[in-house]
């Protein structure tokens, strides 16, 4: 086969492809909208106080389990409230999913036990918010060393 011919064929049928603007893909997505995210997350909110009010408890508040990532530049988030970044690993009942965290109600304790540790695997109390987007977290569960086992036999064995 002619590898010029194959070249131009190549060239001829990506070219469109190349040169033709992508569409617009749904921008409102990657867009961060206060108030469209405010009147999402007060309906949660008063969804949840119904719920309580009828009895239902525990239906939205649930442990997960996971890596926290603190952002690499905090100046560049579109959305000032979020502190980072959840990542939930296998133990967790539905893993691999990454959501962004914020701290419920500007909790400096939870946000200091967060920062502690980044990059670590920790567990966190909390709700997911606006379409399971963010992570409010309102507890904490430090990872903690092992204390050392006492020794109970002698080191010539049985």
């Amino acid at each position: 086969m002619n590898w010029k011919a194959l070249l131009a064929g190549l060239v001829l049928g990506l070219a469109p492809a190349l040169l033709w603007p992508a569409p617009a893909r749904a921008a409102d997505d990657k867009k961060f909208d206060p108030k469209t995210e405010a009147d999402k997350a007060a309906a949660e909110d008063a969804q949840e106080r119904a719920d309580r009010a009828a009895g239902k408890k525990g239906l939205h508040q649930r442990r997960f389990y996971g890596t926290f990532l603190l952002p690499s530049d905090p100046t560049a988030q579109a959305n000032p409230d979020v502190v980072g970044t959840f990542v939930t690993d296998e133990t967790d009942p539905k893993p691999n999913r990454t959501y962004q965290v914020k701290v419920e109600n500007g909790n400096k304790e939870i946000l200091a036990s967060l920062q502690r540790n980044d990059a670590k695997k920790v567990g966190v109390q909390g709700k997911l918010r606006v379409d399971d987007k963010y992570l409010i977290v309102s507890g904490v569960t430090e990872p903690a060393p092992s204390p050392p086992a006492k020794e109970r036999r002698s080191a010539g064995g049985v």
